[in-house]
């Protein structure tokens, strides 16, 4: 009986090339789904960090309204409390409301948020009500994309010095001392 032996420096160790590219395809396809997860995630992380700017925005502007107008002993027709020309923020007396707060901006460089102001008064509670909408420029199909309101009660202010509006762009006030 012969006896053959198997040469173990011929026998070559390692992967061949089918099982590589199936490992490769196997990892490309798991990054595939990876990456689409987590970009499905921070995508809906940027959806929440803007909407709770534009929610901060909105109840700061209405809070520099309501200090404002919290004494008044006049209210009435005017341009103390208005819309800037394009929009794009709230003007008290001709200074921005918020000036320390920037929103963010569409690819022309607008403001992303366009503003819409409602005043409206109601002489015999001494309330003025204000209602602040939010529409995305960015996607401008979508409608009005947040709306806040705040009453506020004008203790100072007399029933007879206060001019009955109804959904106003503006307004005026004056905090002069009341005169008997």
């Amino acid at each position: 009986m012969i006896r053959v032996q198997k040469n173990k420096k011929n026998r070559k160790v390692g992967f061949t090339l089918l099982e590589m590219v199936l490992v490769i395809a196997i990892m490309m396809m798991m990054s595939f789904y990876l990456y689409s997860t987590f970009r499905t995630v921070n995508y809906s992380h940027l959806k929440v960090a803007v909407v709770n700017d534009m929610h901060d925005y909105a109840s700061l502007t209405l809070k520099a309204i309501e200090n404002n107008l919290c004494n008044a002993t006049s209210i009435g027709d005017g341009t103390d409390i208005k819309l800037s020309d394009g929009g794009d923020y709230v003007l008290i007396n001709d200074a921005n409301a918020l000036p320390g707060f920037t929103q963010y901006h569409t690819g022309n460089g607008s403001a992303k948020w366009g503003l819409t102001l409602k005043i409206t008064t109601h002489p015999e509670s001494k309330t003025v009500h204000v209602v602040l909408e939010l529409t995305d420029r960015a996607y401008p199909s979508s409608g009005i994309a947040y709306t806040d309101e705040v009453t506020v009660y004008c203790p100072s202010c007399q029933a007879g010095n206060m001019a009955a509006l109804s959904n106003a762009d503006s307004c005026s006030f004056s905090n002069d001392p009341i005169t008997t």
